[in-house]
């Protein structure tokens, strides 16, 4: 199978996120769904995010889930993104909701701001889809003031092994037979995904290696169980058969 070059990798993303945009939110672990849910993402950033209205970039973050939590929590907030489709549908979230998201094209590996821009710099469910992930945490760390955070959200779906990919498939099947409606629940192509260095996730210590090398102080790993459990009760049983994975947050500041 032929590996696509960058420039092929992104054109793809583009392509299907751009064609996924108007499904995506009703899919669960993709869009916040519930109050509680919305909840416990802004505990966590709470947690994280020292107190105090900090200026944070989105990475990739598509119909701005996490930006628009942060945004309602005092933030001032820009979010960038290859696929405009994708920002279109968190502009018009945003909208509705009465707050304020700067939504603008970027590239999550080469980031058109200057050094030490923001305060915060935080992405979910990017760093598996990025064909250079240490580049992009350098960029992210370039952005960053000293003494200012970089928290990436991520997991590990598939680890590779067959018990993995047999609970996983089965519920694909299994998926189509209960619910035909699959729209904008499929994954990158066999192409794509070949392409990419982590298509099956990143995995909690591969996370925490790349921090480490980027030279990241204070380094934090949180594991995701109560997020990940609430996500795991809005599913049908036969959609927990692949979902029991490996979730997590980790945080790294910038040295001053």
């Amino acid at each position: 199978m032929r590996r696509l070059n960058d420039a092929e990798i992104k054109s793809a993303i583009i392509k299907k996120w751009d064609t996924d945009a108007e499904y995506y939110d009703t899919h669960v672990s993709h869009g916040i769904q519930t109050v509680e849910e919305k909840d416990l993402w802004a505990d966590l950033f709470r947690e994280l995010i020292r107190s105090g209205s900090r200026e944070v970039l989105d990475v990739g973050g598509g119909t701005g889930a996490m930006a628009l939590i942060l945004a309602e929590m005092g933030h001032i907030v820009k979010g960038i993104d290859l696929s405009e489709g994708m920002m279109d549908v968190g502009r018009k979230k945003a909208e509705a909701r009465g707050v304020v998201v700067d939504f603008s094209r970027g590239d999550a590996e080469s980031l058109s701001f200057a050094d030490d821009t923001f305060d915060v710099v935080v992405n979910r469910h990017l760093l598996w889809t990025l064909p250079h992930p240490e580049k992009a945490l350098s960029e992210w760390k370039r952005v960053v003031r000293p003494g200012g955070m970089v928290v990436v959200i991520d997991g590990l779906w598939d680890d590779g092994s067959p018990g993995t990919k047999f609970r996983q498939s089965l519920g694909r099947c299994l998926s189509k037979i209960f619910n035909p409606d699959t729209r904008g629940a499929s994954g990158y192509s066999e192409e794509l995904s070949g392409s990419l260095p982590h298509a099956g996730g990143v995995s909690m210590n591969e996370a925490q290696n790349f921090f480490v090398r980027a030279g990241f102080s204070d380094i934090s790993v949180k594991k995701l169980h109560t997020i990940r459990e609430n996500q795991r009760s809005r599913k049908e049983w036969y959609q927990n058969l692949g979902y029991d994975w490996e979730y997590y947050a980790i945080s790294g500041t910038k040295r001053e």
